[in-house]
């Protein structure tokens, strides 16, 4: 059989006096190699003859080296096919409310006091389980999403143990994930929700320390959030059995050239009160647009990826441990999964989160229809469906780019509005690499050492 190097590998250079080795990612499974310049120049030859047999199938069993008649784009979008196809996990957004309390100007969502309930909300269980003729499933998932979603707590409450024995009537598991601004996550209301509603992982946002967070995430009548917020979360990371409770919470910060200089403060804010082991997941998401012109702050996205590079020393330097290296993402996000689905307040139904409450999107192709007009009526077209095959045929840029398979593509939504998606790993995974390799190698000050040479 005749070889070829894979198209998907990403190689950091060498820096001499520090590391005389390659750290090799291939891409095609997520692995990582540590190789020699002479090892590495043999592969980037195509040499397979000079290589020790070892070495050869080293480099076969990350995919680094293919075979030479391998379509590998192609195979990379009928293995990400596959992961759809193939999962048994029944997944559902649930907005159910249009309400939130916060006024945050790079929102893209109108706010009115509406909420799930009454026939709407009949008709959308129905439409969940009508879903079970499909395929065989073992699990059922909903994400509560917003608006804020605390602000429809009545609504989670009602809904859950419905979907809960629905769950159970098919013979499935039941988890539930939250992303909520936090200002309503009471320690009593994380308790019901963890012990009762079957919530495994929330997502809170932090836009820095108070006084930028403040600035941009306060509340409709102008109010301060950030003290609210993280008294919130204190409280809950700081219970004795908060890890015994089985619900992980990440913090995220939204960043833009407003208060890109933000994020260092409050990593270190986070490490004081020694929360670096308690939070599940800290990373900062550049701002995005939103059916509006939000992204047109941000940052330039390799100046992102370079500031990233020193938040992430700085999470290093105050004890927390963030992850480098991207795993495969072969299901980008639901819009590219058929059984999925978006439910809003109204009754509505979407193939992407970002749609709903968002003026510019009304009416427009992402809708699937509306569940007080009848199942029979919603329909079967999905107008993100088609990503992956967009890519296959070379529509976007994805389909020349080596990071593809831990990327997936990014925002299909996006791509259609001619904004690109790329994630920052496809600007500073080099650097990453490097950190990763002087993590595993060195102790904590001569990784610092290391990655702030790197």
């Amino acid at each position: 059989m005749n070889f070829k190097r894979s198209h998907y590998i990403v190689a950091t250079d060498t820096i001499a006096g520090l590391i005389p080795k390659r750290v090799l990612l291939a891409t095609r499974t997520a692995r990582v190699l540590v190789i020699n310049e002479a090892l590495y120049q043999k592969l980037e030859r195509e040499s397979w003859d000079e290589m020790h047999d070892n070495d050869f199938d080293k480099l076969r069993q990350i995919e680094a080296i293919v075979p030479a008649s391998e379509y590998e784009l192609q195979l990379i979008i009928d293995r990400n096919k596959a992961a759809v196809a193939d999962s048994r996990t029944l997944y559902h957004v649930i907005q159910p409310t249009a309400m939130c309390q916060l006024g945050c100007g790079y929102c893209g969502q109108r706010h009115t006091k509406d909420y799930i309930g009454g026939n709407a909300a009949e008709r959308i269980l129905e439409r969940i389980e009508s879903k079970f003729t499909l395929k065989p499933y073992n699990h059922v998932e909903i994400a509560w999403f917003g608006g804020e979603p605390l602000m429809a707590y009545a609504q989670i409450r009602e809904l859950t143990p419905k979907i809960q024995d629905m769950a159970t009537r098919h013979g499935c598991t039941y988890s539930a994930k939250l992303v909520t601004n936090g200002l309503s996550l009471k320690e009593p209301v994380f308790l019901e929700l963890v012990r009762k509603y079957g919530i495994k992982t929330m997502e809170v946002t932090l836009d820095g320390t108070a006084e930028y967070h403040d600035a941009r995430r306060h509340t409709k009548e102008g109010l301060s959030t950030f003290n609210l917020i993280f008294q919130n979360l204190v409280k809950i990371y700081n219970r004795p059995d908060f890890k015994d409770l089985g619900c992980s919470i990440s913090i995220r910060c939204n960043v833009d050239e407003r208060n890109n200089e933000s994020v260092v403060p409050l990593i270190r804010l986070l490490a004081d009160y020694n929360l670096q082991n308690k939070i599940s997941y800290f990373y900062v998401a550049p701002i995005h647009s939103w059916g509006n012109d939000a992204h047109k702050l941000s940052l330039e996205k390799q100046t992102f990826a370079d500031q990233e590079i020193d938040w992430l020393i700085e999470q290093f330097k105050q004890g927390f441990s963030p992850g480098l290296v991207p795993k495969l993402n072969p299901e980008v996000c639901l819009s590219v999964t058929p059984d999925s689905e978006v439910f809003d307040a109204f009754g509505n139904v979407f193939d992407c989160t970002e749609v709903p409450y968002v003026e510019a999107y009304e009416n427009t192709q992402y809708l699937i229809g509306n569940v007080n007009n009848g199942l029979e009526s919603l329909s079967s077209h999905r107008e993100l469906l088609s990503f992956n095959d967009e890519i296959l045929a070379g529509k976007y840029s994805c389909s020349s780019c080596p990071m593809l398979p831990v990327c997936g593509g990014g925002c299909p939504k996006s791509w259609r509005e001619n904004i690109a998606a790329c994630p920052t790993n496809k600007f500073n995974i080099k650097d990453k690499l490097l950190m990763h390799y002087a993590r595993r190698k060195n102790g904590k000050e001569e990784f610092i050492a290391l990655s702030a040479k790197s």
